[in-house]
């Protein structure tokens, strides 16, 4: 399998046929290094495109083609598909809509016509799908997204998350080695894709947005193999009647009910989340965080109120948030201020976001606490420190930060507790300064390697996510 995928991801040529001056794919490979020399453009309406030759068929191409994007009306894509196999090419991905995912007779049909011409002969990525993104090939149907690696793969049957994970990515420090969008899946299938990620060495976690499957066996498999090997997190679309409706008119699919996927992950060993925001901020911790070994959370913030919401939050999600030990109590008695503050967990200690040191040994001793697993360092309401500080801010907000990053990187790599930063993005905030300096916090946390949340709330639910995949790997 992984021979015969590499012709999938590490393609040697590429062909976009039906290529254009709009889509995505001849956009993003005429612009990439690593493409832009093997690529070659199909098009009998066109001479040249990019400053690049365009060709009237696939078997006027003198040279070997590895991979091929077919962007060409539905009907035509039967005979599109028999050239490719005549010219010998490895593998297909058919972008193109139009199939059984309109539930017209016809289109089903047609369908399964493509599934006969590929049978044996070729390898097929859809019908109905936004194809591969691999960054260490260049391969890619997003012109934007980044070219850096990373080691989160992504398996999804809609185009539109593919993309928008990229999208997402972008913002949130998140790097892939794979994105993968199969839509109707007719030859190659969610199963085969979670197979060879469990195998890929370049994947180190796995993100799943799955609306139905045809083979519930095969699937159970591949998720128990995917999961035995490397954290899965998975999304399913089409939980309810009306969601189900919509998941058969999208790619065609059986949703089922969600009391059995639920089971279903369970069993496979796969985490199960209930968004693509949870998907996404549960993704980004389990691939640079270690797991909690128990339910002890700790916040630290600079607000009372914020810290009896923060405690609810907690408490909800299924955590909780013991007190200190005795000699974590003794240790903070020396180093928060007493007015205005409280020792309690969470931590309401304001005034060590003017004392840089002081905030730095206290997120080390709570760090050592045995009651503790997991912190938050909650960090808002930054117009104060721009109030104070004036022009020394920018300053003083990255000696403040050097002194909570080797704090919290003590904790990580040291001690071994995940950390997670929630630093508000201000959305509705009309100053710009507050704007630039909560984005100075959080990309000085990210370029460190912390997962950064715009919300305590997902901060969280992640932290218990991490602990639900934690005990279920010790169970299996």
């Amino acid at each position: 399998m992984l021979k015969e995928f590499d012709y999938i991801f590490n393609p040697g040529s590429i062909a976009v046929i039906g290529a254009s001056h709009t889509d995505g794919f001849t956009r993003s490979l005429t612009k990439t290094e690593k493409t832009k020399d093997n690529l070659f453009l199909v098009n009998p309406n066109h001479k040249e495109l990019f400053g690049k030759r365009c060709y009237p068929s696939i078997l006027d191409i003198e040279e070997e083609v590895d991979y091929v994007v077919i962007a060409v009306s539905a009907l035509l894509i039967p005979q599109v598909l028999k050239d490719c196999i005549e010219k010998g090419v490895k593998a297909a991905h058919v972008f193109s809509s139009g199939f059984s995912e309109t539930g017209m007779a016809e289109r089903i049909k047609l369908e399964d016509e493509l599934k006969e011409i590929v049978k044996g002969k070729i390898r097929l990525i859809g019908p109905n799908c936004l194809g591969i993104h691999c960054p260490k090939s260049g391969l890619s149907f997003n012109p934007e997204a980044s070219t850096e690696e990373g080691p989160v793969g992504v398996v999804s049957q809609s185009g539109t998350f593919a993309d928008l994970f990229l999208d997402i990515g972008k913002i949130r420090n998140i790097k892939f080695s794979k994105v993968i969008s199969y839509g109707n899946g007719i030859d190659l299938d969610c199963p085969d894709f979670l197979e060879y990620l469990a195998e890929d060495d370049e994947t180190k976690v796995i993100a799943l947005y799955i609306e139905g499957i045809r083979n519930g066996e095969r699937l159970k498999s591949a998720l128990k193999k995917a999961a035995s090997k490397k954290p899965v997190v998975a999304l399913k679309g089409g939980v309810t009647e009306h969601g189900s409706r919509a998941a058969a008119s999208h790619t065609g699919s059986l949703a089922g009910s969600p009391q059995i996927w639920r089971a279903f992950f369970e069993q496979a060993g796969v985490v199960q989340v209930e968004s693509f925001d949870e998907l996404v901020n549960t993704i980004l911790a389990i691939s640079c965080s270690p797991l909690p070994s128990g339910k002890g959370v700790s916040i630290i913030t600079h607000s009372g109120g914020f810290s009896v919401l923060e405690t609810d939050i907690c408490v909800k999600a299924g955590l909780e948030v013991p007190q200190f030990g005795e000699k974590t109590l003794r240790k903070l008695k020396k180093l928060v201020p007493v007015a205005g503050t409280s020792i309690r967990n969470p931590l309401d200690a304001w005034p060590l976001y003017y004392r840089s040191s002081a905030l730095r040994d206290t997120i080390k001793a709570i760090a050592l606490d045995e009651n503790i697993h997991s912190l938050v360092l909650h960090i808002d309401e930054l117009k104060y420190w721009r109030q104070i500080l004036a022009e020394e801010l920018e300053d003083f907000v990255r000696k403040v930060l050097g002194f909570m990053i080797d704090a919290c990187e003590y904790a990580r790599d040291e001690i071994k507790k995940p950390v997670m930063i929630c630093v508000s993005l201000e959305t509705y905030s009309e100053d710009e300064e507050d704007r630039k300096c909560h984005l100075m916090v959080k990309k000085e946390f990210e370029n460190r390697g912390f997962p950064v949340y715009p919300t305590l709330e997902g901060a969280i639910k992640t932290l218990l996510n991490l602990y639900k995949y934690r005990t279920r790997s010790l169970r299996t």
